[in-house]
C-alpha cells in the first residue's frame, strides 16, 4: 500500500512526541509498504534513512494547498492516510481509507480552556473528521469512551492503543540530578514540579493554593517548580502565587526546559505533582514515573488508566487534598519507595513498539477494504 501521513507536528509537545516516536517503530516494523510523510513546508523536521519512506510538502494555504494536493500524482496515488492529530485534512479524497488519531477531546469537553481560533477550527472540522474516518484510533480507554458517548461513534470503530515512554525517559541519579536542574535553571536543589503547558487545563493554580496551605502548616520546605511553555489564558496561574502570598523561593516558573533535561528533572525531584483538570493520555505523568519519581495526580480522566494504581489520585481542584498527598509522601519514606517502585514496574507496560504494531495490524485490516472500494469505483 502507499500510505500517506500527516507529519506537520512533528517538534510540537504531545503529538510530536506520539508521531516521532511512531514513526521510528514503523519503519523497524514494516518491509512492505511505502510511506509519504508529508509535513510542513519548511521540511526541516523530517529526514528518513529507510528508503521506503518519502518526505513530502503539505501545503499550509487551505484553499490553494487543497487544489495543490489533488493535482500531486503521489496524493492521488495514496491508498490510506492516517491523520496523526484530531483532524483529517479537507483534501482527503473519498476513495482513500482513513485512519484518524484523537488524542483528546479538550475542546468539547473543557471548551474555556483553549484559545479561540483552535476551538473554532476544532468546532467546524472535528465532528465531520471522526465520521468520515474508516478507523480511530487513541490512547486511552477514556478517550474511547468519551468517543462513544459524545460522537456517537461506534465503539468497533474505535482502537485503543496506549502510548509508550521514550528510552531517554529512564532513572537518574536522584542527588546529581537535582544539582543540575538546580544549577542549570536557578532553583533549590530540594523540590517538587510539574510539567504542562501554562493555561487553565492543567490548573496549576489548585497546586499553588496547595502549597499555601503547606506554607500556613508551616511545612513548605521544597521549592515547586513548574516546567512548561507560556499557552494562553494564564494571566491567573501567574497572580495566584503574589494572591497566596507566596515568593520565587516558594513557586518558580522556569519556562519550557531542553528535552534532555527532562530525564533529569523528573528523576532529581522528591515529588511530581500532576493536576490537570482533563488529559487523552497523559505523558508527563508516565514520564515521570519512568525516572523514578514518586506521583500525587488528579483523578480527571485518563490519569487512573495511565497510573494503574503506582500514584497516589487526588480529586480535581482540591487544594487541600494535593497539600494531604503531597505531605504524606514527603514525610513518608518508606510510602515515597513504595510509588516509585511501583511507577518504575508500570512505566514498563507502555511501549512504543506495541503502538506500532497494533497501528501497522489496523492498516492491514484496511487491505480488504481497499480492494472493495476499488472494485466499487471501477464499477462505477
Amino acid at each position: 500500500m502507499n500510505i500517506g501521513i500527516d507529519a506537520r507536528w512533528l517538534g510540537a509537545q504531545g503529538a510530536g512526541r506520539y508521531i516521532s516516536n511512531m514513526f521510528r517503530e514503523l519503519q523497524d516494523l514494516d518491509p512492505v509498504n511505502r510511506y509519504f510523510a508529508y509535513c510542513t513546508p519548511d521540511g526541516t523536521k523530517v529526514d528518513f534513512e529507510n528508503e521506503r519512506w518519502e518526505k513530502k510538502i503539505f501545503p499550509e494555504t487551505p484553499i490553494l494547498g487543497s487544489l495543490r494536493l489533488a493535482l500531486d500524482p503521489v496524493w492521488r496515488r495514496l491508498d490510506l492516510f492516517w491523520a496523526t492529530n484530531q483532524l483529517l485534512p479537507m483534501a482527503c479524497p473519498r476513495t482513500v481509507l482513513k485512519v484518524l488519531t484523537v488524542h483528546d477531546l479538550v475542546w468539547k469537553l473543557y471548551p474555556e480552556t483553549m484559545g479561540r481560533e483552535n476551538y473554532l477550527q476544532y468546532k467546524k472540522r472535528f465532528d465531520q473528521s471522526v465520521r468520515r474516518a474508516d478507523r480511530i484510533v487513541t490512547g486511552s480507554d477514556a478517550t474511547r469512551q468519551s468517543l462513544a458517548k459524545t460522537f456517537g461513534i461506534p465503539q468497533k470503530k474505535i482502537s485503543v492503543l496506549p502510548y509508550g515512554v521514550d528510552p531517554a525517559f529512564s532513572p537518574q541519579e536522584e542527588a546529581s540530578s537535582a544539582r543540575h536542574i538546580a544549577r542549570k535553571y536557578g532553583v533549590s536543589e530540594d523540590y517538587i514540579c510539574t510539567v504542562g503547558t501554562i493555561e487553565p487545563r492543567k490548573d496549576h493554580v489548585t497546586l499553588v493554593r496547595a502549597m499555601k496551605i503547606l506554607r500556613d502548616r508551616g511545612r513548605l520546605a521544597h521549592q515547586l517548580v513548574i516546567a512548561g511553555g507560556p499557552g494562553w489564558k494564564n494571566d491567573q496561574v501567574y497572580a495566584s502565587v503574589a494572591a497566596c502570598g507566596l515568593a520565587e523561593h516558594d513557586v518558580k516558573f522556569v519556562g519550557k526546559i531542553a528535552e534532555e533535561d527532562l530525564p533529569r528533572l523528573y528523576s532529581g525531584a522528591a515529588l511530581f505533582v500532576y493536576p490537570s483538570l482533563y488529559e487523552g493520555f497523559g505523558f508527563p505523568l508516565l514520564e515521570a514515573m519512568a525516572c523514578g519519581a514518586p506521583v500525587v495526580s488528579s483523578d480527571a480522566p485518563a490519569m487512573p488508566e495511565v497510573a494503574g494504581g503506582a500514584a497516589i489520585m487526588v480529586s480535581c481542584g482540591q487544594p487541600a487534598e494535593f497539600a494531604d498527598a503531597i505531605s504524606r509522601v514527603l514525610n513518608d519514606p518508606a510510602l515515597r519507595q513504595e510509588l516509585i517502585e511501583k511507577g518504575r514496574r508500570r512505566a514498563q507496560d507502555f511501549r512504543w513498539m506495541a503502538a506500532a504494531q497494533g497501528l501497522l495490524q489496523i492498516f492491514e485490516e484496511a487491505r480488504p477494504n481497499l480492494a472493495r472500494r476499488s472494485a466499487a469505483q471501477a464499477n462505477s
